[in-house]
């Protein structure tokens, strides 16, 4: 398959596109919430076998058919509700990781363990904005798949803006206060957002005082990247 591009590109578009007119006959029986997952899941099978080219062209297929196929107008590319926007948004954002994941999984040497553990964690992730029933529920998913990324010693989720004498968390750096108490450097806030407006923030409790300054680049995006879905979720919830 790797040495045929019209094979590829053939199952990385027709994969998401399949399953999701499979289900049409189901389209009153099955919230779309639950389609979504199940799509999200064929782009990350199609990351897995595909790499990043075939994630992304997946992720572009799946959106398309779910636009077409399970928004309202239905057969058109418009939509009307706004959490279907952001669950078709999603949908792509979804392919970028998974692809990106697997080829980094894959340059490391450590292909079969490494691109398993990456690709179950973007499908838990995935399942915050998707799969879970109330926002109580996803705010306590995301709070332990926090916990895990960051190896936190606690999580928890707060209402309103993040103190100013609070180190933040954002995706290129962390912002930290210039009087910061030495010790308050174990607790830094990560800001949802709701449609780009501060919605609340995750209060991060590091083991060490390093006010989250030893992060990676990469935990730094994908802790950025979980809040954002948080921020769909309530999003979607809020629209119910």
């Amino acid at each position: 398959m790797r040495n045929s591009p019209a094979l590829r590109a053939a199952v990385a578009i027709g994969s998401p596109l399949a399953v999701v007119a499979a289900m049409i006959p189901l389209r009153s029986r099955v919230e779309n919430s639950n389609v979504a997952l199940v799509t999200v899941v064929v782009v990350l099978l199609v990351a897995f076998a595909l790499g990043r080219t075939g994630a992304l062209v997946a992720a572009v297929a799946a959106a398309v058919s779910f636009d077409a196929f399970f928004t309202r107008p239905y057969y058109s590319l418009r939509i009307t509700a706004s959490a279907d926007v952001e669950t078709t948004v999603l949908l792509l954002v979804i392919g970028v990781l998974a692809g990106e994941l697997v080829e980094r999984a894959r340059r490391s040497g450590t292909r079969a363990a490494a691109s398993e553990a990456e690709l179950q964690a973007v499908l838990e992730r995935a399942e915050l904005t998707a799969g879970a029933e109330n926002s109580g529920e996803l705010v306590g998913l995301a709070a332990r798949e926090l916990t895990r990324l960051l190896d936190l010693k606690a999580c928890r989720y707060v209402s309103g803006a993040i103190p100013r004498s609070m180190p933040e968390l954002r995706h290129n750096f962390i912002r930290v206060p210039a009087d910061l108490d030495p010790s308050a450097r174990t607790l830094v806030g990560l800001p949802v957002r709701v449609h780009g407006r501060l919605h609340g923030h995750f209060v991060l409790a590091f083991p060490e005082t390093t006010a989250g300054t030893s992060l990676t680049a990469d935990q730094r995006h994908a802790a950025v990247a979980l809040a954002d879905q948080v921020g769909v979720g309530l999003l979607r919830f809020r629209d119910r």
